[in-house]
């Protein structure tokens, strides 16, 4: 499934603030939330880059932001753009001249152990740059950054974009929408479907009149709504 569009979502009952759900879009306007698990994986980010000029830029292909009231991370399609946005940034001219320890402290100046857990797991001086690993060692470099900011598989629940199939009027006025998602047709209330329009689950353009009223409408080409007597 390809993630056209992300935004944070709230936490789960009973989840502190810090772990925030994630909303991802396809084409269709389907939903797919991501809970649970770690913040690396919720955001498609594995080096949980922070949302900055960089890491949302054109280049990088982000599709959105999420985050707490403390801090905001990229969000991108799936793993290997979120990967590749890691690697450039610790190739560009920022990183790359930089000791290990240097660049560590400046990717995480919160995390006093950070450079501990890396050389932990590759052996490497800390005085090294990161220009002068070859390959295979600047491999085992990125692999152990995505080690440390952790990548836990959480929860994913798919939600359909409804379709409004048909209508009923009560004296020329729509009193209710026939709705259909992947596996049924339910009647909601006029109150009820606009409702699902607010939250965006429901293909149809929400229109708000004058004098306070609020209807829905098809979307622009679409065909008009069926009236089921």
């Amino acid at each position: 499934m390809a993630f056209i569009k992300a935004q944070v979502g709230p936490p789960n009952y009973g989840d502190p603030a810090g772990k925030f759900t994630v909303q991802y879009f396809d084409e269709q306007g389907n939903m797919t939330i991501r809970s649970g698990g770690s913040r690396a994986w919720r955001c498609n980010n594995p080096g949980n880059l922070l949302a900055s000029n960089y890491s949302t830029g054109k280049n990088r292909r982000s599709i959105g932001r999420a985050g707490d009231s403390e801090n905001e991370y990229a969000v991108y399609p799936d793993y290997a753009t979120g990967h590749e946005a890691l690697v450039v940034m610790l190739k560009g001219g920022v990183y790359s001249p930089l000791s290990l320890r240097a660049a560590v402290k400046r990717y995480d100046s919160t995390n006093k152990k950070y450079i501990d857990a890396i050389v932990a797991i590759t052996g490497f001086d800390p005085e090294r740059t990161i220009k002068s690993l070859t390959d295979e060692e600047f491999e085992l470099f990125w692999k152990a950054m995505e080690k440390v900011e952790s990548w836990e598989v959480g929860r994913e629940d798919f939600i359909d974009k409804l379709y409004i199939s048909g209508v009923h009027k009560k004296r020329g006025v729509i009193t209710e929408y026939l709705v259909k998602n992947s596996n049924e047709l339910v009647w909601f209330s006029k109150e009820a479907a606009i409702q699902l329009a607010v939250e965006g689950r429901l293909h149809a353009v929400l229109v708000h009149m004058k004098k306070g009223c609020v209807y829905l409408r098809p979307k622009f080409r679409a065909s008009s709504f069926e009236l089921i007597r």
